[in-house]
């Protein structure tokens, strides 16, 4: 009889973490933890590192170190917590993740259809198309809220004690687990007392974001929540921990809110959301309900109004920051600035072009010009000022003139225009699809 492997002897071996490695983020090549090792760096020397790393995790003596603090800022002045791992230990979190998510698939399958966030293949896109069936199926009520303080707030005794360990085939790495979700923070004298104390002092008793078992170990922990709203007849859309819960009246919208707060404060998830219409320290309301017919839903950066949906204004005006904000960096020379510019006007177009983002093309394409414009004169750039393009009145900022690229410069900028990145988009998925519904089915 063939003795089976270990948990801890899959995840250690070469081929898996070559394959972790594989399939870890490393869109941002100078990502680093503490030691200032970035991927770059590890990359150098990555085989080497990797049987070194194997090595020490058969033989036990492999350890995980404390996380760098980053706080993200957001458009209403708060911000998101980030707690920044090594990138040995995010190869050792991912490799660990990828045998999890095997582990663990057929329970998953419990929320398929409902939770949309950190799954293959499923995303924003998936989740708006269902809260839009939903609605068409003649549920325009919404009752729409989020977790309090959800990474934060979860008991880690019990995700692991309870939603993990227990289905794991053995107990090799159930050290290694709860080593990795009790990592000290590092560097938090280099934050003010008041962000220190609002933002990272509750980091210790949750599940850190920037891990990357922490998006696995959300969707599990949030499995009782998911079955519970399923069974119940509930029309549940969650990604993460923001849902909406569609119906045909109010007075059941109103039902799955007091549902909602019975089963998230149990004592199997201690979890809570905000009271109804109660308005945070920036006026918004976190958890209302309402009819889209009268009020559109904004969801996940979308805009949903019952006929279309296309990304918030909220939105499009972050996006406007951003631009700005690549246009004056220090350091800044022209082909970074183009490059730049390029890339996240492509990478905002990859996330939005399945919706109605028509309508904001224009827009966006005019406050390049000018932001760009803007940039390459301040690199002492110059300009025949017959030869600039104009922004159309609707678009020109308050206080600023209306000079920017002319079509015939932003083509020679390499940005490409909103609209032609859409088309493209557009018309590569319509391809694809095409080239699916072609191939032979298996018989």
């Amino acid at each position: 009889m063939t003795q089976s492997i270990s948990l801890l002897n899959k995840i250690s071996s070469i081929e898996s973490l070559t394959k972790a490695w594989g399939k870890l983020n490393k869109s941002n090549e100078d990502s680093h933890g503490l030691s200032d090792e970035s991927i770059k760096t590890f990359e150098k020397d990555r085989d080497d590192r990797i049987q070194s790393i194997s090595r020490k995790l058969r033989e036990g003596k492999y350890k995980f170190s404390p996380y760098r603090p980053v706080l993200i800022p957001k458009r209403d002045g708060t911000g998101r917590p980030l707690q920044i791992p090594e990138i040995q230990d995010r190869l050792v979190f991912k490799a660990i993740a990828l045998e999890l998510e095997s582990i663990f698939h057929e329970k998953l399958k419990a929320s398929e259809g409902i939770s949309f966030a950190y799954q293959k293949d499923i995303g924003i896109r998936q989740a708006i198309e269902k809260i839009e069936s939903h609605y068409k199926n003649g549920n325009p009520y919404i009752f729409e809220s989020d977790l309090m303080d959800f990474f934060t707030s979860v008991d880690k005794n019990t995700l692991l004690n309870e939603h993990i360990l227990p289905y794991l085939p053995d107990e090799s790495i159930n050290d290694l687990l709860k080593d990795g979700l009790n990592q000290g923070i590092g560097q938090l004298e280099r934050f003010i007392p008041e962000s220190k104390r609002h933002y990272f002092d509750k980091c210790g008793g949750g599940i850190p974001q920037g891990n990357p078992l922490s998006p696995l170990f959300s969707n599990i922990y949030l499995l009782p929540f998911d079955s519970s709203l399923k069974e119940k007849g509930y029309n549940l859309v969650r990604y993460a921990d923001d849902f909406v819960v569609l119906a045909d009246s109010r007075k059941k919208c109103e039902q799955a809110y007091e549902d909602c707060r019975s089963i998230l404060s149990s004592d199997q998830l201690k979890l809570s959301i905000h009271p109804l219409n109660e308005k945070n320290a920036k006026g918004k309301i976190k958890t209302k309900i309402f009819d889209i017919k009268e009020e559109p839903l904004h969801f996940l950066s979308i805009t949903f109004d019952g006929k279309n949906y296309y990304p918030t204004r909220e939105n499009v005006d972050g996006l406007k920051d951003k631009i700005k904000s690549l246009c004056f960096e220090d350091g800044l020379t022209v082909d970074k600035l183009l490059t730049r510019q390029a890339n996240k006007i492509d990478g905002w177009v990859s996330a939005f072009f399945y919706t109605d983002m028509d309508r904001y093309s224009h827009e966006i394409d005019c406050y390049i010009n000018r932001q760009v414009y803007l940039a390459l004169r301040n690199l002492e750039w110059r300009f025949n000022l017959r030869r600039l393009g104009k922004v159309p009145a609707r678009f020109k900022e308050k206080g600023g003139s209306s000079e920017c690229l002319s079509p015939k410069q932003r083509k020679n900028s390499g940005i490409p225009y909103c609209k032609d990145l859409m088309k493209k988009k557009r018309a590569d998925e319509k391809r694809k699809q095409a080239m699916l519904s072609e191939r032979p089915k298996n018989k």
